[in-house]
This record gives C-alpha cells, sequence and structure tokens, in this order.
C-alpha cells in the first residue's frame, strides 16, 4: 500500500507538469488534448486517492536521500485537506483547458498557453500535497511563476504587462513572508516536516510560534488579495478568460489554503489570528462595495473575489478552519462557472435597483433572526456541541435571509411573492446550518479557535454596516452626496492609484 500511495501522489501533480514540458513543442490540436488528458487523468487519481483514503487513512510519503535527519527531504501527505484539494483544483483545470481549446481557437500561441496552464495546474497540486515546509515553499513560488507567464500571454498589451509587474511584486514579497516563517519555525522545531511540527505542538511546544503565524498571516493576506494589497488582482483582467477562471478559482485561494493547512500554528497564535480577522472583516465589506459599482463584469468579479476572500481569511481568524475549506471549495465552484458564462452577459438587459423600504428591511432583519434563532436551537437540540464556529457567522447568515425576505416584500407582488422570498431565507438557513455540520463533519481534524467576544462583536458590527450600506444604495443616486461618494467607490477609493504610482516608481516602464 506505501509504494501504491507513493506512485499516486506523485502522479497526480507530476502527470501536468511532464505534459505541460512535452506540450511546448506540439500543435495546438495535440497540446490540447495532451494538457486536457493528463488533467483528467489527475481527476481520476484525485478521487481513486479519495477512496484510499476513506479505506486507510492519511498517508505521509517521505524521501530523505541525505538521511531522515537532514533538512533536504520531500514529504507528501494525504489527508482530508489535501484529498479535498486535489479533487478541486483536477476538476477545475480539467474543464479550464477543455474550455480553452475553443476559446483559443486559431491563436498561434495556444501550444505556449496549454504548456504553462499545465504547468501552472502541477505546481498548484505540489502546493496542496506538500507534507514538508520546503516543498510547500518551491510549489508556492513555482505557482506564482507559471502564473506570471499567463499572465503575460499578450506581452504587446501595456495593460497586461503593469498588471503581471504589481503580482509579481507582491508575489514576491508573500514568498518571502513564507520563507522568512519556515526559517523562524525550524529554528525553534529543528524540522520542516510538517506532521513532526505539528507533533511539536500538540505535545505543548509553542516556541517561536507568534512570530511564525505573524509571517504567515502576512503571507497569505499578499496571496489572496487582501487590503491593502488588493488592487492588482482586478487589474489582471487583460488576460484571457481562462486564466482568470483558474486564477480566480484555483489560485488565489492559496492563502487561505495555506492557513489551513497551517492552522495548529495560527491557532496558538493569538495575535496573528486577530490581525486576519480584522483585516479579512474589512476585505470582504470594501470588496462588497465596490463590486457594485463597476460597469464590467469581469472587474465587478474580481471585487466579488476580494470580497470573498476577505471573508475566508476572516474565518480563518475567527478559528473555523473547516468552514474556511468550504468556503474555498465552494467558491471556487461558482468563481469558475461565473468567469467561464461571463461572455452571456453580452446584451443581457440590467436589472434595475430594487427600493427596500425601511419597514421591509425591518421586517427581514427580524425574520432574519428569528430563523436563525430557530436553526440554531434546532441544531443544538438534535446534535448538542455539532456547531462549534463562532456566532458571528450566524449573524452574517442572518442578514443573508432578511435581505431575501426584504426584497420579497418590496417587490409588490403580494403574498405569493413574499411567500416565497420566506421559503427561500429558511432554505438559505438550513443550507448554512447544513454546511456548518458538513465542515465540522468532513474536517474534524482541524483545529476550531476560540476568538475572543470583542472581536466577535465587532465583526458583526462590520457586517450590520455593510447590510445597512448595500440595502439604502439605491437612495445614493438622489443625493449629491450619494453621487460623490459612488465616484470614489467606482475607483475603489483610490487604494489602487497609490500603488501604481509607487510600483511606477521601483520598476518603470
Amino acid at each position: 500500500m506505501s509504494l501504491f500511495v507513493s506512485l499516486l501522489l506523485v502522479a497526480v501533480p507530476g502527470l501536468p507538469v511532464a505534459v505541460g514540458l512535452l506540450s511546448r513543442s506540439r500543435s495546438a490540436a495535440v497540446a490540447g488534448r495532451l494538457t486536457l488528458g493528463a488533467a483528467s487523468m489527475a481527476a481520476c487519481l484525485a478521487l481513486l486517492g479519495i477512496a484510499v483514503l476513506s479505506v486507510s487513512g492519511p498517508h505521509t510519503v517521505r524521501w530523505a536521500p541525505f538521511g531522515t535527519e537532514s533538512a533536504l527531504a520531500v514529504a507528501l501527505r494525504l489527508d482530508a485537506v489535501s484529498a479535498a484539494m486535489i479533487v478541486l483544483v483536477t476538476y477545475l483545470g480539467a474543464i479550464v483547458l477543455r474550455f480553452s481549446r475553443r476559446y483559443l481557437e486559431g491563436d498561434p500561441a495556444q501550444s505556449r498557453f496549454f504548456s504553462w496552464m499545465s504547468l501552472t495546474l502541477g505546481a498548484v497540486l505540489l502546493l496542496v500535497l506538500a507534507g514538508h515546509l520546503l516543498v510547500l515553499l518551491l510549489a508556492w513560488i513555482a505557482t506564482s511563476l507559471c502564473l506570471h507567464r499567463l499572465l503575460l500571454f499578450y506581452p504587446e498589451r501595456a495593460g497586461a504587462v503593469f498588471s503581471a509587474r504589481k503580482k509579481f511584486v507582491v508575489s514576491r514579497a508573500g514568498d518571502a513572508c513564507l520563507l522568512v516563517a519556515a526559517v523562524v519555525l525550524y529554528q525553534h522545531y529543528r524540522t520542516f516536516d510538517l506532521e513532526g511540527l505539528f507533533a511539536a505542538i500538540a505535545a505543548g511546544d509553542n516556541a517561536g510560534l507568534g512570530p511564525a503565524g505573524m509571517w504567515l498571516a502576512a503571507c497569505a493576506m499578499l496571496k489572496s488579495a487582501q487590503l491593502p494589497f488588493h488592487s492588482w488582482l482586478p487589474d489582471t483582467m487583460e488576460t484571457p478568460t481562462p486564466v482568470s477562471a483558474f486564477m480566480h478559482a484555483g489560485i488565489i485561494n492559496a492563502g487561505g489554503f495555506l492557513l489551513v493547512r497551517l492552522s495548529p500554528i495560527l491557532v496558538a497564535a493569538p495575535l496573528a489570528s486577530t490581525v486576519l480577522a480584522v483585516v479579512g472583516a474589512w476585505t470582504a465589506a470594501f470588496g462588497a462595495l465596490v463590486m457594485l459599482a463597476q460597469p464590467s463584469v469581469k472587474r465587478a468579479l474580481a471585487y466579488s473575489t476580494i470580497a470573498q476572500m476577505g471573508f475566508m481569511i476572516l474565518q480563518c481568524g475567527l478559528g473555523a478552519y473547516g468552514l474556511a475549506l468550504l468556503h474555498l471549495c465552494a467558491h471556487s465552484l461558482y468563481k469558475a462557472h461565473a468567469f467561464l458564462t461571463a461572455g452571456s452577459t453580452i446584451g443581457a438587459v440590467p436589472r434595475a435597483a430594487l427600493p427596500l423600504r425601511i419597514g421591509a428591511l425591518t421586517v427581514g432583519v427580524l425574520a432574519g433572526g428569528l430563523l436563525v434563532a430557530m436553526g440554531a436551537t434546532a441544531v443544538h437540540a438534535l446534535a448538542p456541541g455539532s456547531a462549534p464556529y463562532s456566532g458571528v457567522f450566524g449573524v452574517v447568515l442572518a442578514f443573508a435571509a432578511a435581505y431575501v425576505i426584504a426584497r420579497a416584500w418590496s417587490a409588490g407582488g403580494g403574498l405569493r411573492v413574499i411567500t416565497q422570498g420566506v421559503a427561500v431565507a429558511l432554505w438559505v438557513t438550513a443550507v448554512g446550518f447544513g454546511l456548518h455540520a458538513v465542515a465540522a463533519l468532513v474536517f474534524a481534524g482541524l483545529p476550531v479557535g476560540q476568538p475572543p467576544w470583542e472581536l466577535v462583536v465587532a465583526v458583526g458590527a462590520v457586517f450590520a454596516g455593510l447590510f445597512v450600506t448595500q440595502s439604502l444604495l439605491w437612495r445614493a443616486g438622489g443625493h449629491a452626496l450619494g453621487r460623490r461618494l459612488y465616484v470614489h467607490v467606482l475607483n475603489g477609493f483610490y487604494l489602487g492609484t497609490v500603488f501604481n504610482r509607487l510600483l511606477g516608481r521601483l520598476w518603470p516602464q
């Protein structure tokens, strides 16, 4: 079994890497078939890995040519986290590659595109399977460098070059943070092996986890486009749509995955967790607000990704790592579909903003709070202790249900429409609690943090303010202050402009 698992874990990232190197010298048709076939085969092997995990439990395979005590070793780990991720990444990779064959049909650089896309896929798979900090660092850097080549697919476009440079600078800063964190951890634990590292932490050895946690938090925030390092993401729209789909559905999630994978370190670093929660909450609010003012579909999707990444980082900061991983998977599937179908919005009639009256909002908040309270009571009665996550997620769920009910109440369709809205809100609440239960069950091996109540209250206040702001946006056009604010929101409060000027001085055209 050990040899079989070793070959399986090597083949999952190895197939896309080997085919990526091979397809560069092939014709576009052959390169497309090879890379799609490799991604599909890797997806089948990933499903086989799920079967192996369910039968024989987690596995870690190691190769230590210089001895087991040497820092220079290779370790790949198959557990619930990596198994879920390799199934997700290989499936998305196959879908994007299949879409790319028709999307880039006739492009003279199609073979080069397939080569770099397959290499990027292999690097991401190695990243999620890494059981050794140096392997993780190597895959982390390789993923960024391969993506950089995809962002430069149209090198004659000045916008593509400039946005790729922005991404390159931010990524190198993230690489440096991860390297420093790895060095700090090695100085205290004398190992880069994740299993040995986690065992030492579980035994009570928490030396050096505070500084290491801060460096890991900085790395994740840089990778996942958190404030104020977010502006590179909306500017990468010059790249082909398949690259945007794979980047927003897969690579941008690497920051959240890093935090989930190294969650035993973050749980023992409360200051780092607090920073993640605060930055994540503000990034989620910022992205959700700016998204609403964007006239471009792809830029709106980019700010939607920023908001979703902020919420995922917030989940990690509050110690809900299982919920963050489930959110990661759901967001990846949604965002890949959104980008690959973005062209269908051309010619569509935009929906007018629906006026939400104060009375409807009041009823919605009361009804949403009641639904969530009933759901929490039912969960506690049926399965005590099965919902270990922070209550702030119940607040967010209540606001979601409130918005659905308020829209139905304001639509003017009578009792039938209101009943439908309440039914949808009830369904949203039930699904939300169901997903909480699934995350707690499937990812039971992940730690659960206990954030201070002051932090939970502050985060809840941020989302309450976001709910009120979004609910009353339809009134903004009728006031001079609202129209001026719209311009600032449209430009992302000019944070990207400041970053562009700094980059222009650091790396002139």
